[in-house]
């Protein structure tokens, strides 16, 4: 559905993108990772045809990047500096469905669905971070693409409005089969979203499945306060009355515990995903 091969951008003397190359199939859901600066955003705006690359190609449900035929079948969410401060909710969901042939029946429909239909007639100068990006999310998905590419879509959701906007990302994907190129900073979501995710970094893609990476680690909320040696590797000191240990080491820290005559309130599994990962691949 989407293939990308020997992308290659730079600005000056620096590579943004050095040969870049992927494929992702119909119905899959690909997270892209990486600091701020990497090329994230120049990648998908190359992809969208906003940016020309030096060189390579891309090809988007069989159709070149360069057609315009391609917009029929993706939908883009950029950041909201592309929304016009003067304009409605409604003005810029009425442009995207005119663009498409739409009638105001599927301003209602998304508006509904996304969650922006009770301020959709205000002009975008008054909308918060988070009510951009519905609006921003909801110009996207009007048209029903096959292809979805997410450029930071959490940014500035309030935990109700991700949690929306993170399930319909999911159920476009899970259930209507829509492709999905999604890049955020939010390591936790990408982790709950997909398994599959590419980290970029000096202008090349990294391609890692999340679940040959991940580790279980526990939280132990104990009844008095202790003080763990700050060397001792596989177990941290969140605060006096609680430690986050590795899984392995889960078993010796329990008697170790015991002996001390300190008692365990609570013990909460938690999963180690793509943050390890993050921290290996850009040396925090």
């Amino acid at each position: 559905m989407i293939s990308v091969n020997q992308l290659t951008k730079t600005y000056g003397q620096k590579v943004i993108l050095d040969q870049v190359s992927f494929e992702i199939g119909a119905g899959e859901m690909v997270g892209l990772i990486g600091p701020n600066g990497v090329g994230k955003t120049t990648l998908l705006s190359i992809m969208m045809g906003l940016i020309k690359a030096d060189s390579g190609t891309v090809a988007i449900a069989r159709i070149d990047h360069r057609d315009v035929n391609m917009y029929r079948k993706v939908g883009f969410m950029q950041d909201n500096t592309v929304l016009y401060p003067h304009l409605t909710g409604y003005d810029h969901l009425a442009y995207v469905a005119n663009a498409h042939g739409l009638q105001d029946e599927a301003i209602e429909r998304i508006s509904l669905r996304v969650g922006n239909h009770a301020y959709l007639h205000q002009k975008v100068e008054e909308y918060s971070l988070g009510m951009k990006q519905h609006l921003l999310f909801a110009c996207a998905i009007i048209h029903q693409p096959d292809v979805l590419l997410l450029d930071e879509p959490f940014n500035g959701l309030d935990p109700t409005s991700l949690i929306r906007i993170r399930d319909l990302i999911i159920e476009l994907s899970e259930q209507q089969g829509v492709t999905v190129f999604l890049s955020s900073h939010n390591l936790d979501e990408i982790d709950r979203m997909t398994k599959k995710i590419f980290f970029l970094n000096n202008g090349v893609i990294i391609h890692k499945q999340l679940q040959n990476y991940e580790e279980d680690q526990y939280l132990l909320t104990l009844d008095h306060a202790v003080v763990v040696d700050a060397s001792q590797a596989g177990v941290e000191q969140i605060n006096s009355k609680q430690l986050l240990v590795e899984a392995v080491l889960l078993e010796e820290v329990l008697k170790h515990l015991s002996g001390l005559g300190v008692h365990i309130q609570a013990i909460d599994r938690q999963t180690v995903g793509s943050e390890k990962l993050y921290r290996e691949i850009y040396q925090i």
